[in-house]
């Protein structure tokens, strides 16, 4: 996997015709409400950990995106908004466009999205560093993986 990086873009950019999927994490925020905010920073954090994982396994076959931000419960209007930021994404050649978010609202908006949706059943706290969290992320990033390879071979 490539990253929004000056280093992986200016490899990317000559090597993009073998580089035909982009993974654009899903991030929800909302600075409003004191109860949720460590919550959702804690599955920031752990979207991260599962991008790093999915980065070792497919280098120079994904490209990671930036983290797409949007306000919580804002679902009903911005899935219009996130499909036209993927579509800025298809001007390159990516093929396949996969969106990954812990937050189950956006399953509602599926069918509307113009890529596919990872939705995992997450953590909503606990030790980034612990045991129990890297075990949780490498048993779903291994099935992320498989479903990734899957969409690659329709």
């Amino acid at each position: 996997m490539m990253r929004w990086t000056k280093a992986d873009t200016t490899q990317y950019l000559p090597e993009k015709q073998y580089i035909d999927t982009v993974l654009i994490p899903l991030i929800p925020f909302d600075p409003s409400s004191d109860g949720s905010m460590t919550e959702q920073a804690f599955r920031r954090e752990l979207t991260q950990l599962f991008t790093n994982f999915i980065e070792k396994e497919y280098h120079g076959r994904i490209f990671l995106a930036p983290d797409y931000h949007y306000l919580s419960n804002t679902h009903e209007t911005e899935w219009e908004r996130l499909n036209q930021w993927i579509s800025h994404f298809n001007t390159q050649p990516f093929q396949h466009v996969f969106l990954f978010t812990f937050d189950s609202k956006w399953r509602k908006y599926e069918a509307k999205l113009n890529g596919k949706l990872l939705w995992i059943p997450g953590m909503k706290e606990g030790d980034i560093q612990s045991k129990e969290t890297q075990s949780f992320v490498r048993e779903q990033a291994r099935q992320i993986n498989e479903l990734i390879q899957y969409d690659w071979q329709l």
